[in-house]
């Protein structure tokens, strides 16, 4: 259980060189800065550093730049050490904006046109038919001409109104429409309207460009296209070429000012003292024990900066930040205890425990040798592709899933595929454990409550060593998941026990009493207890009735909770028989299916299996971790190692 060792370090110095300490912190990657404080060094009269940030408009304008000309802003470190001057970079991105603005102007307008002039090709070459200019007919004054298409069940509902005043003249037919148009009077137009809309008659407008015969008209479209199509790839090429010249000292001059504008960002930090002759700057944080030494002889080579490396709890003030620091197997857990929070510098890490856990409780319930083999390669696989934490922890559940698989002789749900190797190989009777007998489901029940009773005891004990650890002695004695709670519910669950396994009845009277009744006691006095071992007046402020009162109920949910804590590691037996009983439902299926279908279905059902159980016993044996473990033991209420460093993306 690993949090790394802190040290607090406190820098002062002219404020003339605050920006090469700065600068110097951030290159360290490994400096947690502390909020500016009122004293430093016993002297008063420290402000906060105030000042408006002059470099976030320049990046936010470069950073537009790049983002319109299609460029993702990309911060390279070998460059932002660079030093540029501020209207070279102003000059710089106003000149790349304004070229590859009109380039992408343009090539949005050569988009729009060829849309448009596509839509148009469309109409026309359903019309195709038509021998006479558009111009033509749209310049009638006395009739009117609708262009369009009709469902073919209205044009053959067309010969009941053929004594309507209107013609309609067929072009081409698509799909389950004709095409075509019909011609009317103007002063019949609104009447005609109608029934071609009750016919559910398309309208098509033919656009304003368009002119001359559909034959014509279609030419000259298809020229129009081919020469928007050639100037559309020279503008992109443009484009391309303009972007591919400057993509270098774009990311130059990005890099350098976003270095610039995180690193003054780090100014909130800092307090600051003036006086008549001199400025003194003030920067306080934390930084791992072993990088301390380093990290000093670095500020120590600036002129007139001082730096001093305390031990982490000098500064009663402040409150020294978390890092985990875990191997090569526990680190990926560090996801899950992060979800809950970190825990508080001194207090132990929980990560080792809930990586040793987690995977217990997943390869017990989700036993498969065949299907764990697929979980630690996927899991590998996607954390090489994806670089994901959570590929990790899957290849690390898949190992214990092939452990438990192996003990269960279940190989991709073939249950009796691995029992010749125990019976005529190790010369074993059968397989370790038989899951699918009938005679060992309430074993595999109770079994997996006693697995869950051990894992809350251990639990406890570590809530006690936090507790002692913290001088919270409260919290380690008197507590429900201190001694008290865990002689209470040891003390149950040894007599239910031996009664269970022996018929011997040890409840009696005296044990009742100093066992059982002594503990609920403390845990109900747990408050004027820790009291009175702090020195401090025992009796509640609220008064010895309302804390009676309220206390008498904590105390049931204290009893309850123990209870339905211990019953929800039922469900790890549960997901033991059912992961058994849907494989045997895949083969039953299998056996109702043709031959050759047959390992089509053992396959699909085995990644069903593997998908829907696999995240479904995830999500459970995590909601195990933080109710009924994480309670016990873990509170959360760390604050995490956040180093100061230069945001490589857009996330700010």
């Amino acid at each position: 259980m690993a949090i790394a060792k802190m040290a607090l370090v406190s820098i002062a110095g002219d404020l003339g060189q605050l920006d090469d300490v700065i600068m110097q912190c951030l290159g360290s990657g490994a400096f947690h800065p502390e909020p500016p404080l009122q004293a430093a060094g016993g002297i008063r009269g420290f402000t906060p550093l105030a000042e408006e940030n002059p470099y976030g408009p320049l990046l936010a304008k470069i950073t537009d730049a790049g983002v319109a000309a299609g460029l993702t802003p990309h911060y390279d470190p070998g460059a932002a050490g660079e030093a540029l001057q501020a209207r070279y970079c102003e000059d710089f991105c106003s000149a790349f904006r304004e070229k590859t603005t009109a380039l992408r102007e343009r090539q949005n307008y050569l988009h729009s046109e060829i849309e448009q002039d596509e839509s148009g090709l469309v109409i026309l070459s359903h019309l195709a038919e038509l021998d006479v200019a558009f111009d033509d007919l749209f310049s009638c004054k006395y009739t009117k001409v609708r262009f369009g298409r009709l469902p073919l069940d209205g044009v053959r509902k067309l010969e009941y109104y053929a004594e309507r005043p209107f013609i309609f003249k067929s072009f081409d037919i698509e799909g389950d429409y004709q095409w075509g148009a019909y011609f009317v009077l103007t002063e019949n137009a609104p009447e005609i309207d109608d029934l071609f809309l009750s016919l559910y008659f398309e309208r098509v407008r033919v656009p304003e460009f368009i002119h001359g015969t559909p034959e014509a008209a279609l030419e000259r479209l298809r020229e129009q296209i081919a020469r928007n199509r050639d100037a559309l790839a020279q503008t992109k090429k443009q484009l391309a070429d303009v972007v591919g010249e400057n993509n270098a000292e774009f990311t130059r001059i990005y890099s350098r000012i976003r270095f610039l504008s995180d690193s003054f960002e780090l100014r909130r930090f800092v307090s600051v003292l003036r006086r008549e002759y001199i400025d003194v700057f003030y920067l306080t944080g934390f930084i791992e024990q072993d990088r301390a030494a380093a990290f000093a002889a670095g500020i120590k080579k600036l002129d007139g900066v001082d730096v001093e490396i305390r031990p982490h709890d000098s500064d009663k003030r402040l409150k020294a930040p978390t890092k985990l620091k875990n191997g090569w197997f526990a680190k990926p857990f560090e996801l899950f205890v992060e979800m809950y929070g970190v825990p508080a510098y001194g207090d132990p890490d929980p990560t080792p425990f809930v990586a040793i856990t987690y995977c217990l409780l997943f390869g017990a319930m989700f036993g498969d040798l065949g299907q764990g083999l697929l979980l630690v390669f996927g899991g590998w696989l996607f954390w090489r592709m994806k670089g994901a934490v959570l590929g990790r922890i899957i290849n690390r559940i898949g190992i214990f899933s092939c452990i438990f698989g192996a003990l269960y002789g279940s190989v991709f749900g073939f249950e009796e595929l691995l029992t010749p190797f125990y019976t005529q190989v190790l010369g074993l009777p059968g397989k370790p454990i038989e899951v699918m007998a009938p005679e060992n489901t309430n074993l595999v029940l109770l079994a997996a409550v006693a697995l869950g009773v051990a894992l809350i005891c251990i639990s406890i004990l570590i809530g006690i060593w936090t507790g002692f650890r913290r001088h919270d002695y409260e919290r380690a004695v008197f507590s429900a998941n201190g001694i008290a709670g865990l002689l209470f519910y040891g003390s149950i669950l040894f007599g239910a026990a031996m009664l269970f396994i022996t018929g011997k009845n040890l409840f009696t009277p005296l044990y009742v009493v100093l066992l059982i009744v002594l503990p609920l006691a403390a845990i109900l006095f747990k408050e004027p207890l820790g009291k009175i071992v702090r020195h401090m007046a025992a009796r509640p402020a609220e008064g010895m009735g309302a804390y009676l009162t309220e206390g008498a109920f904590e105390l049931f949910e204290v009893v309850l909770s123990f209870f339905s804590n211990t019953m929800s590691f039922l469900r790890v037996g549960g997901f033991v028989l059912s992961h058994a009983g849907m494989m045997a439902v895949v083969f039953t299926l299998s056996e109702m299916v043709s031959g050759a279908a047959s390992p089509i279905v053992i396959v699909a059902g085995n990644l069903f299996v593997i998908g829907m159980e696999g995240l479904i016993v995830g999500i459970q044996v995590l909601r195990l971790e933080f109710y009924e473990l994480f309670s016990r033991y873990f509170d959360g209420d760390g604050k995490p190692f956040v180093p100061a460093a230069v945001t490589p993306d857009e996330s700010k």
